[in-house]
């Protein structure tokens, strides 16, 4: 396929996903927020680079909803788990991957996931404040512009992100975004101060480390 053909066929697949899910997200009343390089293609107002999925954070009260018509959509549904951390990836053709990263509870002050019994993610509610964004006309919901540049910053060995980093040289000169403390870590209800952030560094450097290897950057590619 050329190149524009590819383009232009990867596009229609974000189109095609977007409109089921927030159709979806709608009819559930879920609370959710899209992340990842979606927001960046939506922002930019182009498919700039290869998007295999499209991620989501969601509340648990809705899943069994959302799980539901995703199946009745026919996506197939897939739950999976990698040192300790589970997911859920629904998958269907001609759509992208959905990619259920985070399902947990939003309260007013964060976004609380619990793991291996004893752990919890909290993330600050600012950081994944309700925010709009637009793509071919398809409303959703995402995080702010900051947290996705935060992001970024967090995993700058990972190929893709150096990409993105690329696509958004003008907004890293405008906007200044709060690098650490953004997600934190409890054991046995209690924080363990700076562990993600901790976390994310040694796995940066771990993803750089596989890329000279010749090895994806994630773990669970």
């Amino acid at each position: 396929m050329h190149a524009d053909g590819e383009r232009q066929h990867e596009k229609q697949k974000i189109i095609n996903t977007l409109q089921i899910a927030t159709d979806i997200f709608r009819l559930c009343n879920a609370e959710y927020r899209i992340v990842g390089s979606t927001l960046i293609a939506a922002h930019v107002g182009r498919v700039f680079r290869h998007i295999g999925d499209l991620d989501v954070v969601l509340d648990e009260e809705n899943k069994e909803c959302v799980f539901e018509h995703l199946r009745k959509a026919g996506f197939t549904l897939e739950n999976k788990m990698k040192m300790g951390f589970r997911w859920t990836e629904a998958a269907k053709d001609e759509y992208l991957g959905l990619t259920f990263l985070l399902v947990g509870k939003f309260t007013k002050d964060y976004f609380s996931r619990r793991f291996m019994k004893v752990g919890e993610i909290r993330i600050t509610s600012d950081y994944l404040r309700r925010t709009p964004y637009h793509f071919e006309n398809l409303e959703f919901v995402g995080i702010p512009l900051s947290s996705v540049l935060a992001g970024i910053y967090q995993s700058f060995l990972n190929p893709k992100r150096k990409i993105d980093k690329n696509v958004l040289e003008k907004e890293y000169k405008m906007v200044k975004p709060k690098i650490f403390g953004n997600i934190e870590i409890y054991i046995f209800g209690v924080k363990v101060p700076f562990l993600y952030d901790l976390f994310s560094f040694f796995y940066n450097v771990y993803g750089g480390i596989r890329i000279v290897f010749g090895k994806k950057y994630e773990i669970w590619s």
